[in-house]
């Protein structure tokens, strides 16, 4: 043999036990992530117990099988066993489809009650149907992974309804430190057609679609952003001759959090059909814009681990100790909510706007707290806590909305020039009180709560006027012989 076949075979041998070790090593790294994950989720989750945990490993493969049982008082060989088998193929090249640790597909079994026996035939064929590889996991050997879900199209028919569905899709990645997850979601269609004694209905969502990016620092203390749409989302009714479409939706929200304070935004906007009684409206455009500023994550996160491990320790108690344990959690929780006034946190609906025949109404309302401390929390009386309350609400509307309303309930017996004179005269009654003021072809009004004093449209309400039935503002004409 020459050198030059000697050197190769070595060459062969070296790279060969290599991979051999390359192989050993992703899979005692997969077998002790497995473990890892299994000791967390005893500690808790107790009400989730684990059984029939198997791991047969292999030089280039292994098998993991589990079952899960939800309750507390579980018996072995009990028919609600969830039960989980994968099949991992090791690094670092898994069945030559790439480059990691291992390449993991996993297949769940549905136990045999878990479906009820007049359960139609066509859904149990849909869910025996599911290929392994139609949940796919490929590991890195930094511990990050990237799972896939392709689940197949199928139906359920019974005599009165379809459920039908086309082929879904999701993938989820996480990285190696367990501090970034991103994800997306398309759902092309589903649907479900009712029909009874005559009657038919319908429900029906066309293309969603939903991707996310998150930097995890904790459970709550997240940044990132989120995007989706929905072309379509349709329901239909023969008896209320009713149909409804919303489309052509967008979503986005965002977070971030700053010194410890949560901040979230939020963004929806679509058209609207509606067809009812066989008259057709055209909402060119809906929007919604909400906001949620300076929520202590910490205090919210704390708050959200005591009812995890107080639900946690349910397998532990009885049912009248788990009672009392709650009880006594409600006053320690409410005294937790009440902490978070202390960072001055801000819910708002920045803005609800619906266009209709080209004009917009819109509304808005906020409520925020500032200033309050330690010892207003711990006084009895909360009026101190509500002059440290802040709430505003306001409101743009167009005339001739007010007019196609009333024309609509007069049934055609008034004419239109006498429809709009009552309506110029109920708004003037109230510009007068001051509810509203007139601006052009629109009326609006703006209410605020602060220092616990109460003023609509920039005035003080008049409440000794409001509980009398006469609308007014303090310091009108009551005390100077004037009319407000």
């Amino acid at each position: 043999m020459g050198k030059a076949a000697v050197f190769g075979v070595a060459a062969v041998v070296v790279a060969g036990g290599a991979y051999i070790g390359a192989a050993a090593y992703s899979g005692s790294l997969v077998q002790k992530q497995y473990d890892a994950a299994f000791d967390k989720m005893a500690r808790t989750l107790p009400f989730i117990k684990i059984v029939d945990r198997k791991y047969d490993k292999g030089l280039f493969s292994s098998t993991a099988s589990y079952g899960l049982r939800l309750g507390c008082d579980l018996q072995e060989g009990s028919a609600a066993t969830i039960t989980v088998r994968d099949t991992i193929v090791h690094g670092p090249f898994p069945d030559f489809a790439g480059v990691g640790a291992a390449r993991i597909d996993t297949q769940i079994v549905l136990p045999p009650d878990a479906l009820p026996s007049d359960a139609p035939e066509s859904l149990r064929q849909w869910i025996g149907g599911i290929k392994p590889e139609a949940i796919r996991t490929m590991v890195g050997f930094d511990g990050a992974f990237t799972t896939r879900v392709e689940l197949p199209a199928g139906e359920v028919k019974e005599d009165e309804g379809r459920l039908h569905w086309q082929a879904m899709r999701a993938t989820f990645r996480m990285n190696g430190a367990r501090t970034h997850l991103s994800y997306n979601l398309d759902v092309p269609e589903v649907a479900f057609d009712l029909s009874r004694a005559g009657e038919t209905g319908s429900l029906k969502l066309v293309n969603l679609r939903v991707q996310s990016d998150s930097e995890l620092a904790n459970l709550l203390m997240t940044n990132g952003t989120s995007t989706g749409s929905l072309d379509s989302l349709q329901l239909a009714s023969s008896k209320a001759g009713l149909f409804v479409d919303l489309n052509q939706v967008k979503l986005t929200s965002s977070g971030k959090t700053e010194n410890d304070l949560l901040g979230a935004t939020t963004s929806v906007t679509g058209a609207l059909d509606i067809k009812v009684g066989g008259k057709s409206f055209r909402f060119d455009k809906i929007e919604l814009q909400e906001s949620l500023k300076r929520i202590h994550a910490p205090t919210l996160q704390k708050i959200t681990l005591g009812i995890w491990q107080e639900l946690g320790g349910i397998c532990r108690k009885t049912p009248a100790e788990l009672a009392q344990s709650l009880q006594g959690k409600q006053a320690e929780m409410l005294l937790g909510f009440k902490q978070l006034l202390i960072y001055n946190p801000e819910y708002s609906v920045d803005k609800i706007a619906v266009t209709y025949e080209g004009q917009e109404g819109t509304l808005a309302y906020s409520v925020a707290a500032s200033g309050v401390t330690d010892q207003d929390l711990q006084q009895p009386d909360v009026r101190n806590l509500l002059n440290k309350v802040t709430a505003k609400a306001s409101a743009r509307l167009p005339v001739a909305w007010l007019e196609k309303i009333a024309a609509e309930s007069a049934g055609g017996k008034v004419t239109p020039q006498e429809i709009h004179a009552k309506i110029d005269a109920a708004i003037s009654q109230m510009n007068q009180a001051g509810y509203v003021v007139r601006e052009g072809d629109f009326i609006a009004s703006a209410a605020l709560f602060e220092h616990g004093q109460l003023t609509v449209n920039g005035k003080p309400l008049d409440s000794r006027a409001l509980m009398m039935g006469h609308p007014g503002h303090s310091g009108g004409g009551e005390a100077n012989g004037e009319e407000d």
